[in-house]
């Protein structure tokens, strides 16, 4: 699994309610742990630096923003739906 993929985990799981495996709380603390320096992390991590380099530094940006969406997917009988939250 890649450091950005852990933080991504790390960040959902922050917001559940209930207990965690060792593994989600490992994922929830890596979040926090770099959650002060996300943008850097994530823009300096071997896929954040591949996308820049490639082009796409407005899509490593998108991924690093937190709480922008204002809906979210639904799967319901087999398609996804559109839910504003």
């Amino acid at each position: 699994m890649a450091l950005e993929d852990l933080i991504g985990a790390g960040a959902i799981i922050h917001y559940l309610k209930g207990t965690r495996s060792p593994e989600a709380q490992a994922a929830e603390m890596t979040f926090l742990h770099f959650l002060s320096d996300l943008a850097l992390v994530i823009q300096q991590s071997g896929s954040g630096r591949e996308l820049i380099a490639r082009g796409f530094a407005a899509d490593v940006d998108l991924a690093i923003a937190l709480n922008q969406s204002i809906c979210v997917p639904i799967l319901s009988d087999g398609a996804y739906t559109r839910h504003t939250i």
